[in-house]
């Protein structure tokens, strides 16, 4: 359908990337954004400290659930027409945000947007896996990474700014309204940008729907991100430990499903393979220690040094650009040197969380070696994580796009929730104990990142000594299906010495 040139993502490919990130980066800004409108929020709608937890944990919690459905949705409709339905509920979602009178509008508001959101970013990892091969696919996948921390930079700069400009008197709705020109501006290009790739015979059954595991999918989610989320009571609790055996029977439910040959909510058959296991585990466990340590900044940086608010959010901005700029350079990483990127990776995110427990920081220019160390930590956590999806999509059949997206956006929001709430509580426990304080709640915790890092090394490193070589066959399951592989669109079939476009 459409061709590349020299190695690069042509004309086409990049047009049609360009939309799928937009995308994204306007879910990953509106997160960041409403977190610093809050207070304008509640001095507006006068809403209590209950209401506004859920205007801001709703959007993460019905992303979270919907994530792997609207994966899978997205094979069996395809990429384009599930990620378009996505980008016009989120920019009506936001409309009825900007307009919304009292904290009930805004939570249903909030809602749709979090349901739209999974819509959107569960297709943009599908359609690069399913879209791209080759060197095309790893550039793509780097321009995720720089996308993925561009928005969280752009939202946490652009937040506390929108909100004092007052634009046209419309205070914190200006957040949620300027949402609606770009997302018409986007929805447009995406109808003539996007390819119009076609779901499979194997991916267009009727009357195969997983009910009962998309249902117990929702309520596992649930069970651990509730609990983690809101202020509750101690009965809550038992939510969390009901996780358990809901995702025991969830596994079960869906191994039955797949015996009887039909198609599950989750396809759990790709997991199996020991590469996408520890390069599962090397990706979440990383994942939980970058978005405790933004959290734990904002307590460190703020609580005990004295920081004032826009002073600390400037010093993880070097970690976060950083780590997307990680992205692209991967693209251009020499080929003998890939197999050993998530390792390094891994090694520079763990060095980082040794040295900001004990790096010199305060008031002033003395937060510089600080925001010098994290740099570091975030270019090795984007060289990973893009390493690490790299070696995912190239592991796992196209076929399994929708499962390999659904399973990494979940277990990334699962875990990011985990890791505020755990780190999160250490850090005050430890700041209110009469044997430590603030600074050894601090170091305290950064050791915990660590050695989770270091647990999160040795993963990269089995899942590169286990990945399969490029003589090695695909999967026995996806060579039984080739014929039901979604077709790549755009790709490079490189030859020594030059490299032929070819139109898939």
């Amino acid at each position: 359908m459409h061709t590349t040139t020299g190695g690069r993502i042509g004309p086409s490919g990049s047009a049609a990337l360009l939309v799928l990130l937009i995308g994204q980066a306007m879910a990953n800004i509106d997160l960041a954004i409403v977190n610093l409108a809050v207070p304008a929020i509640s001095d507006d709608l006068d809403v209590g400290s209950s209401e506004l937890t859920l205007i801001v944990t709703a959007y993460a919690l019905c992303s979270a659930v919907l994530l792997a459905p609207a994966a899978r949705l997205g094979e069996r409709q395809g990429v384009r027409r599930v990620y378009l339905w996505g980008l016009a509920l989120f920019t009506l979602a936001s409309v009825l945000c900007g307009l919304a009178t009292d904290a009930a509008v805004l939570i249903a508001g909030r809602c749709l947007q979090g349901a739209a959101t999974a819509l959107m970013i569960s297709q943009v990892l599908v359609g690069i896996h399913r879209w791209f091969s080759g060197p095309a696919r790893a550039r793509a996948l780097g321009w995720n990474v720089l996308t993925l921390s561009g928005g969280a930079a752009l939202g946490q700069v652009l937040g506390g700014t929108i909100v004092s400009a007052d634009l046209l008197g419309t205070g914190w709705r200006a957040v949620f309204l300027l949402n609606v020109p770009i997302g018409v501006l986007v929805l447009g290009l995406g109808v003539v940008l996007l390819p119009r790739d076609r779901p499979t015979d194997a991916t267009t059954g009727r009357g195969d729907n997983d009910i009962p595991g998309t249902v117990l999918l929702a309520a596992t989610t649930l069970a651990v991100l509730i609990p983690l989320s809101l202020e509750r009571p101690d009965w809550i609790w038992v939510l969390l430990a009901a996780a358990v055996p809901l995702a025991v029977q969830f596994i079960r439910t869906e191994r039955r499903v797949i015996a009887r040959g039909g198609t599950p909510a989750l396809d759990l058959r790709p997991l199996s393979a020991l590469t996408v296991r520890w390069s599962l585990a090397s990706y979440v466990g990383t994942t939980l220690t970058y978005i405790a340590m933004l959290y734990l900044l904002s307590l460190h940086l703020q609580q005990q040094l004295g920081l004032p608010a826009w002073q600390a959010g400037l010093v993880p901005l070097g970690w976060v650009l950083a780590f997307g700029l990680a992205g692209p350079a991967f693209a251009r990483s020499p080929k003998a040197l890939t197999p050993y990127l998530p390792f390094v990776g891994c090694v520079m995110l763990t060095v980082t969380y040794g040295l900001a427990s004990f790096v010199p920081a305060g008031a002033g220019a003395a937060i510089w070696p600080l925001t010098a160390v994290l740099c570091i930590g975030g270019f090795g956590l984007g060289i990973n994580h893009t390493s690490l999806l790299n070696l995912l999509t190239s592991t796992v059949s196209p076929r399994y796009a929708g499962t390999l997206s659904g399973t990494v956006n979940t277990l990334s929001t699962v875990v990011g929730v985990t890791g505020v709430a755990l780190f999160g509580a250490a850090y005050s426990w430890f700041s209110r104990s009469t044997w430590a304080g603030s600074t050894t709640a601090w170091i305290l915790t950064c050791v915990g990142l660590t050695l989770i890092a270091a647990l999160c090394s040795f993963a990269a490193l089995r899942a590169v000594a286990t990945a399969p070589g490029p003589a090695d066959p695909p999967d026995s399951a996806d060579a039984a299906d080739a014929t039901a592989a979604p077709t790549t669109v755009f790709s490079i079939k490189e030859h020594p010495g030059h490299s032929t476009p070819t139109a898939d």
